[in-house]
């Protein structure tokens, strides 16, 4: 697990964010994909930002551990002002308005604020995401994945369906317990080292999909990285889908990670 990195004095904070007015994809009843969360330029800006802090390699401690393969690099950092301009001015609080998980309500992220870099042939194979208690009576309950870099045509979002696993498949984990757990066991692999590095928010990304798993390791969704395209879906020990970053096979991979954090009603 990578050192928490401090949100003062940061190149984070330079990035404003304007609002915006978006139009989910529902892409079943807990997952759902939100085209212009971050406008390509948003997307580049916490790019270079996120590049000026550096990143940390994050491999893993095997199957044996029960934690998913792993290879890519990731900045972890507490930065409460971020996830709240993330939920109230991308208007991410009006799309997730309404949803409930056990009877309690979306009240802004978390501010552990991730960023992962995945270069061509790294991946996270399959996992589930825990949710975790922020504070007493708040926990998360849904994955935010905001993608920073990929095709613009793929700004839609690319959901496919189909009846085999992706090639990408592996086992090793997150630090955080918010961030892989491994559902089945699968042989340890040495991590891999970035050959390059694409700094560029629209560029020609190949592979990189979060691909999510059913019943008998059916794919039951595939959503290509886009640059500003949004990512949510609802996580736990018991909830969450099994899913995979598959691997890079051209240019690199940016993603932002938070959570949606639910409390009673106000």
């Amino acid at each position: 697990m990578g050192k928490q990195q401090q949100a003062c004095g940061s190149p984070l904070q330079s990035v404003k964010l304007t609002p915006k007015k978006l139009k989910p994809t529902v892409i079943n009843d807990h997952m759902l994909l939100v085209p212009g969360v971050l406008s390509p330029q948003e997307a580049q800006q916490f790019i270079d930002a996120a590049e000026g802090l550096g990143f940390e390699h994050q491999g893993s401690r095997g199957a044996a551990y029960g934690e998913a393969y792993r290879d890519n690099h990731r900045i972890a950092m507490q930065d409460p002002a971020l996830a709240q301009q993330l939920w109230s001015a991308t208007g991410l609080q009006h799309i997730m308005a309404g949803v409930t998980v056990d009877g309690m309500a979306p009240i802004g992220l978390n501010p552990n604020i991730r960023f992962y870099r995945y270069c061509r042939g790294q991946k996270f194979g399959k996992h589930i995401d825990d949710s975790v208690e922020v504070a007493p009576g708040q926990v998360t309950g849904y994955t935010l994945l905001i993608y920073l870099s990929g095709q613009l045509e793929a700004a839609a979002g690319t959901v496919g369906k189909g009846s085999s696993s992706s090639s990408g498949s592996g086992q090793a984990a997150a630090g955080s317990s918010s961030s892989g757990k491994a559902k089945r066991k699968t042989p340890g692999a040495a991590a891999s080292q970035p050959v390059q590095i694409n700094t560029s928010a629209v560029q020609e990304l190949v592979g990189g999909e979060t691909v999510f798993f059913g019943a008998r390791n059916r794919v039951v969704a595939r959503v290509a990285p886009a640059p500003g395209l949004a990512l949510l879906h609802l996580h736990g020990e018991d909830r969450c889908l099994e899913h995979e970053g598959a691997e890079v096979a051209r240019g690199t991979k940016y993603v932002l990670r938070s959570d949606v954090v639910f409390g009673a009603h106000s």
